[in-house]
Parts: structure tokens; C-alpha cells; sequence
């Protein structure tokens, strides 16, 4: 069923036009021979996509025609880039799409004030243990038994 397929694909496009090189056509022929539903499928292309328009007359295409559609195509090749960021501003401005984004948004500005707000507060807390440690260690060597000793500077202040 796939080569009748690929049949199928030649007979829609090339064979039907006749541009076909010479050994493909017989190809094609030949299995034409052999199958007849892709005989049957030829019978009913040239009925339905071929014979209304033999009758037709042939309206050249203008040069200008051709070089905008190539150019249009140039420029949907070479700027991917832009082709995405036109997605997604087609995102944001669908209605939809609003209240999710401004969602997201919202969450990430909360998170990173509650983030910011805790690290300044453990550096605000090591800070106070850093002072602490260094107040109690330039009591020198005085012993913990030792009640006339006023080492300190807390001590100093206070008593």
C-alpha cells in the first residue's frame, strides 16, 4: 500500500503534467499496468482535476506576481526568529492568554520579594551572631568562675 502511495503522489503532481524524466514514467506506467486502483485513481484525477480546464484558456502569470511570492517566501525562510516572537505576541494578546500570563508574572514578582526578604533577614541574623560571638570572645581570659572579673564590654556597660 505505501508504493501505491508513492504512486499516487507522482500521478497527483508530475506524471499528470507530464514532467516526469522517461524512466520514472514508465515506472509509473507500469505499475498503472499492474494495480488497478491506482489506475482507477488516474481515470478519476484526469476526470475531476484535469478535464475541466483543458478547456480553459492559459492566462500567463505576470513577473511582479512571481517576484512577491518569492520574496514572501525569502522572508519566512531567513527570519525565524521573527516568525517567533510574532507567536508570541499573538499569545499575549489573546484574551485567554492574559490572565495566565499576568499570573506567572504576578507568582515570579512574589517569589522573588519573599526570596529577597529571607536572605536579607538570615543576613541580618548572622550578622547580629557575628557581633555577638566577637562581644563574648574579647572577654580575654577571664574564667567562667571568676565573679570579680568584669572582662567584657557588656559588663563594663552594664555593671
Amino acid at each position: 500500500m505505501k508504493k501505491c502511495d508513492y504512486f499516487k503522489d507522482l500521478i497527483l503532481t508530475d506524471y499528470i503534467d507530464g514532467q516526469l524524466d522517461k524512466n520514472t514514467a514508465e515506472s509509473v506506467q507500469s505499475h498503472l499496468f499492474n494495480c488497478s486502483d491506482c489506475a482507477a485513481f488516474l481515470k478519476e484525477v484526469k476526470n475531476t482535476g484535469v478535464a475541466p480546464f483543458q478547456e480553459t484558456f492559459h492566462q500567463p502569470v505576470p513577473a511582479e506576481l512571481w517576484d512577491a511570492v518569492r520574496q514572501g517566501i525569502e522572508q519566512e525562510r531567513t527570519n525565524p526568529l521573527e516568525d517567533i516572537i510574532d507567536r508570541l505576541r499573538g499569545w499575549m494578546v489573546f484574551p485567554r492568554m492574559v490572565p495566565i500570563f499576568a499570573s506567572l508574572v504576578l507568582m515570579f514578582l512574589v517569589g522573588s520579594v519573599t526570596v529577597n526578604t529571607v536572605q536579607i533577614q538570615q543576613a541580618k541574623e548572622k550578622e547580629q551572631g557575628e557581633y555577638l560571638v566577637s562581644l563574648l570572645s574579647s572577654a580575654g581570659g577571664s574564667s567562667p568562675g571568676d565573679n570579680n572579673d568584669l572582662g567584657t564590654p557588656i559588663e563594663h556597660y552594664f555593671l
